[in-house]
């Protein structure tokens, strides 16, 4: 009778031990976090998946950091469970989720630690052939009226010049955004660009180099940049706008007055014409060799924009000097690159477009002044306008959009194509969207994902010397945007 209450004794304690055990693992079990959901600063809401402790969020390949940086969370969790990150509840908060972050789930006396990890997918998906972000850019904060941009990529966030016109009234802005779609006015001291300046970053800085304003009274109430002589329109801005910014809110003024002394080639005619023409529109700004270089654009000249005198400037200091004038190798519309630690000049027309575009490719031999032919044609073809970009590691180039001749119809069009290239010369057509568009002189900008970036650029080309003109009808730019994964 003993030995049986002592085996039943034994047996009912090993049940008990056994149930205690159990209750606490599901009592640790069951509460917690039972969903959560990550919301950028660019308005993405992205599910996490949970893995016990563990909780990772995978966000598309274009997430930027910046759009990381300030992320919002919704959590749903058992019931009488709270949920704090340095102990301090979430409600409201933002977080930087570029690192991994703990959030500790409290319920009574009992805690648990959850690592939150988000990772930018690596998957390219529909990428590889180009996605449309956004069916019009101004759908999102840029102004309606805006007529010319640029866009430029810079310390983890999206920078955009606009030009616009409401009836006579120009305004020039700068817009920000972290994902490329939504964007925000930035704050500047006094009005920053013009129509027609193009950005560039250089030395950790951003630049916004030349532009003009000569489309009606800008919102200080400044009157046109322009004259005219003889019944003719002409600039008379007698300096290079330029801002710069190392963090994208403090802005400075470094405009450099024309000093003909500067110039050191090119005949008496060049030289006057291109003291004549230094308000430029589009210039073509590019580092190569920790230099930075711009080839002068477009210039308001005896009523029309003109494009037919070109030359390569190279920042010194507080001045930005002649490399060389016009050379048989500058040609208006003619896309600049560097690929390979090496500068390429591919395409671009003479004078007059109608005079036939260029299929020639020049590289550079001895660092900027000299140039030589690598190839009289490519699988390209004539082409002008183009906007060319290499990928981050710099080996491989990328072309989008510009100016085309059918050799069919005997005419020029727009480009749809994307061409790519490893050497500069020999291009290959890779397989596109069958929705994608392209526009005369892209603003194309490559991301710290290697995702390129096209923006902006004119869907057809108007006009006898350049696609501009003093008339905002006449103008057509692109509103869309879209993305490719680079190689």
């Amino acid at each position: 009778m003993k030995k049986l209450s002592a085996l039943l004794f034994a047996t009912l304690f090993a049940a008990f031990s056994f149930t205690s055990c159990s209750d606490d693992d599901n009592d640790n079990n069951n509460y917690g976090i039972t969903a959560l959901t990550v919301v950028t600063s660019g308005g993405g809401s992205y599910a996490g998946v949970i893995s016990q402790t563990d909780i990772t969020c995978t966000v598309p390949m274009t997430t930027q950091t910046s759009e990381l940086e300030a992320c919002t969370l919704s959590v749903t969790t058992t019931t009488n469970t709270t949920v704090t990150v340095n102990g301090e509840a979430i409600e409201g908060e933002t977080f930087d989720l570029n690192d991994p972050i703990v959030l500790t789930a409290t319920n009574g006396s009992k805690t648990k630690e959850y690592t939150l990890t988000v990772v930018i997918s690596e998957d390219e998906g529909d990428l590889a052939t180009g996605e449309q972000m956004t069916s019009d850019i101004r759908n999102s904060g840029i102004p309606s009226d805006v007529y010319d941009y640029s866009v430029a990529y810079f310390n983890g966030k999206f920078y955009a010049f606009t030009s616009g016109l409401t009836d006579t009234i120009a305004s020039y802005k700068v817009f920000t955004s972290t994902n490329g779609i939504s964007w925000t006015e930035v704050s500047t001291p006094e009005i920053i660009g013009g129509f027609g300046a193009r950005p560039v970053v250089y030395n950790d800085q951003l630049y916004i180099i030349s532009g003009i304003r000569v489309l009606g009274y800008d919102e200080e109430g400044n009157a046109p940049e322009t004259k005219v002589s003889f019944g003719q329109t002409s600039c008379t801005l007698d300096y290079l706008r330029t801002w710069t910014t190392s963090d994208g809110s403090t802005w400075n003024n470094e405009a450099v007055e024309y000093d003909m002394t500067k110039i050191a080639a090119g005949s008496y005619f060049d030289v006057y014409l291109m003291g004549s023409m230094f308000p430029w529109v589009g210039v073509h700004p590019f580092v190569y060799d920790g230099n930075l270089y711009f080839q002068s654009g477009a210039c308001l000249l005896y009523g029309t924009f003109q494009n037919s005198v070109l030359a390569l400037f190279e920042k010194n200091e507080d001045s930005y000097d002649m490399v060389n004038a016009v050379s048989s190798y500058q040609k208006a519309g003619s896309s600049y690159f560097v690929l390979n630690d090496q500068v390429f000049i591919m395409g671009g027309y003479n004078s007059f477009i109608s005079n036939g575009m260029l299929s020639t490719v020049y590289a550079s031999s001895d660092g900027m002044t000299t140039f030589e032919s690598v190839a009289d044609e490519t699988a390209v073809g004539a082409i002008s306008g183009a906007t060319v970009v290499t990928n981050k590691a710099g080996d491989t180039a990328y072309l989008f959009g510009g100016l085309v001749a059918n050799e069919e119809t005997g005419g020029n069009e727009i480009n749809n194509n994307v061409y790519k290239t490893t050497d500069g010369i020999n291009w290959e057509a890779i397989e596109v969207n069958a929705d994608y568009v392209g526009s005369y002189d892209p603003s194309v900008v490559v991301d710290d994902n290697n995702i390129a970036w096209v923006f902006a650029g004119l869907t057809e080309f108007v006009g006898t010397y350049t696609p501009y003109s003093l008339s905002v009808d006449d103008m057509n730019p692109s509103f869309t945007v879209w993305a490719f994964a680079l190689d």
